[in-house]
């Protein structure tokens, strides 16, 4: 494998439960009700912009993203930027993959700002060659466009690439692009035999992964 697609929340950095937290926040905040599992439901598979769309649509809001977004960056912001830590085994991951040549990018819901804040102060950001974002690209993780985008800007063939993803939804897209998927993976709900039958390979943190 030539390219390497990592994809940044709950793969390259444990920090999903600071969106999930900055929702229950809103929710708080605006006096809005939802059982978390009816929200996760909701929710899966959205970048955070889509996911305030959502919220305003469900409880008729008269508030705009922005100003719902604003409610609760500053708080995810401070996680990023001081707190949330790597994936165990990760750093050293990128880092052994730089030294062996590899071409690295991350694939990620996330915005830029944020992404590159925590590669940033965990030592990652200088070993990636760019960072494909949906929503600064406007592309989404749900389809193949995505990983075939960041495929086509490290000018490789998609067989020659391998994407390292937590979400199922992901390892689908990254898989009908054309990918090698390893899945990162820990027991948090998801169906774990269903990864298996998609991925080519799951772990559960990057201590045991190979080069490949």
């Amino acid at each position: 494998m030539k390219g390497y697609l990592f994809d940044l929340d709950g793969t390259l950095i444990q920090s999903m439960h600071v969106w999930e937290d900055a929702v229950l926040h809103l929710f708080d905040k605006l006096q809005l009700t939802m059982d978390i599992e009816q929200a996760r439901a909701a929710f899966s598979a959205m970048k955070f912009s889509e996911v305030l769309e959502e919220i305003i649509r469900i409880f008729h809001l008269d508030m705009d993203v922005n100003t719902m977004y604003d409610l609760v960056i500053s708080e995810v912001r401070d996680q990023y930027e001081h707190h949330i830590p790597a994936v165990d085994g990760a750093i050293q991951y990128v880092q052994q993959c730089y030294e062996a040549g590899k071409q690295m990018c991350v694939v990620t819901a996330n915005d830029v700002p944020l992404t590159k804040a925590v590669l940033k102060r965990l030592g990652m950001l200088d070993y990636m060659h760019f960072i494909l974002s949906s929503e600064d690209s406007g592309l989404t993780k749900r389809t193949p466009e995505m990983a075939l985008a960041a495929i086509s800007k490290l000018q490789l063939l998609p067989a020659q690439c391998v994407m390292f993803e937590d979400s199922l939804y992901s390892m689908r897209s990254a898989k009908a692009a054309g990918c090698h998927v390893v899945a990162i993976s820990s027991d948090r709900g998801q169906d774990r035999s269903t990864i298996m039958q998609v991925a080519d390979a799951i772990y559960p943190d990057f201590t045991t992964v190979p080069i490949l």
